[in-house]
Order: C-alpha cells, then structure tokens, then sequence
C-alpha cells in the first residue's frame, strides 16, 4: 500500500493524487489523438478535467491499494489518424510520458520541502503535508508509468508494439483476444498477496512495478542531490 498506517491525512493526499494524476494521463491521450487528427475523445466529453469522466472504480481502487492501476481508457479511432502508425504510438506513449515528468517534477519539489523542514523546524507540520503530497506523487506516476508499460492488451505498452506490428500478426492477435484475462490474472494475484500479506515474491506484478519504481526513484535522488544535500528518498 501506499500508506503504512490507517491516517486519514496520507489516504485523502493519495487520492487527491490518484485523481490528479488520472485525469493529466488521460487528457494526454486524448489531445495528442486529436493533434493526430482523431475528435473521438473530444466529442465524448473525455477532454475535460472532471474526474468522473476519467474514473474507472477498479482501477482506482488498486491504485489506493496496491499501488497501481488505470483510469477509464480514452476512446481513440486510429482510422482519423493522418498516419495511422504513427498516431498510434504517440498516443500510446502520451500518457506515461507524462507520468515519468509529473513523477521527475514531484522528485525535485519533494526534495526542496524535504531540505525547507530542516532549514524552518516551526512550519515542519505545513511543509510535512507538501513532502508527503509529492512523494505520494511520484509513487503513483512512476506506478502508473510502469503498469502502463506492460506490453499486455489493453495497455499502452501494447499499443505500443501494434504501432510496429501488422494487425494480423498472430502474437498480437492472440494477446488483443486473451491479454486482459492475463493482466487480470496478475492483479488479481497482487490483491491476494497485499490483503492475506503472503511473500512479495508471489506477486510478480508487485514485484516488477516496485523493484523498477525504486531504480528510478533512486536515479532521481542522485540527480538532486547534485543540488541539495539530499541522501535518497527512504
């Protein structure tokens, strides 16, 4: 979980994040579909920053639970595209690309809150609140970046290998019909392990997102140490 303890302050921070986060992913999707040409999410109203045009129940609840999952898919029609191929790649990448630079921002601010509570002890408890927004923050998007990425039907990642496969490929083919079983077999092993607390080693979802999320989130503290005095992220 994204919380060690039932504090009402952390889980209401995590969802403002989830929602945050939710919304800039699913906005890049949809406007860089219509940069490519296609106004499906625009004229399904799915270019907006209301949260309950982006909010799939399950997906939230992994994300406040074990620490990942997705947002209702933007509608897109690859046949507006003006290139086809191309538009379905960036599309795809859209919106973990924003992901990787909300979770690169929120590093340096929580590095700056991080360095201000130890420079104003008397406004430790308000800036507390801003270091715990941002590394809420970075948790999610890196989370998001790199469920997303999982070549498995009906995430971006593979999306990204139809962009340079034919549609008929037999790969692709089977995946796009038994993909989404697979990807809910992996969740559905990941909330068992979280909820009865079993060995992180049955999960191999849990395992793959975290030991990836924590090989960035250290590649980030090094980057900003360069700026402050600053050890790493735990």
């Amino acid at each position: 979980m994204l919380y060690s303890s039932f504090d009402i302050a952390s889980i209401l921070l995590v969802a403002l994040v989830v929602v945050i986060s939710m919304i800039l992913h699913e906005l890049a999707h949809g406007y860089v579909a219509l940069w490519n040409g296609d106004p499906t999410a625009k004229v399904n109203g799915r270019l907006t920053i209301n949260p309950l045009a982006h909010f799939d129940i399950i997906g939230f609840f992994m994300l406040m639970t074990v620490g990942f999952g997705y947002a209702k898919p933007v509608p897109i029609n690859p046949y507006n595209f003006k290139h086809q191929k191309r538009g379905i790649f960036t599309v795809a990448i859209a919106g973990v690309t924003v992901n990787f630079i909300l979770a690169f921002c929120s590093s340096g601010l929580f590095v700056l809150f991080s360095w201000l509570k130890t420079k104003f002890p008397g406004a430790e408890t308000v800036l507390s609140y801003f270091s715990d927004f941002f590394y809420f923050m970075i948790i999610v998007n890196l989370s998001f970046f790199f469920f997303n990425l999982l070549p498995i039907h009906p995430l971006d990642g593979f999306r990204v290998i139809e962009a340079f496969t034919r549609y008929n490929n037999r790969a692709v083919q089977f995946f796009r019909k038994y993909g989404q079983y697979f990807l809910l077999t992996l969740v559905g092993i990941s909330i068992i392990v979280d909820i009865f607390n079993f060995p992180f080693w049955l999960d191999p979802l849990g395992m793959y997102i975290s030991y990836c999320r924590e090989g960035v989130l250290w590649l980030f503290g090094k980057f900003w140490g360069i700026f402050l005095n600053f050890g790493g992220f735990y």
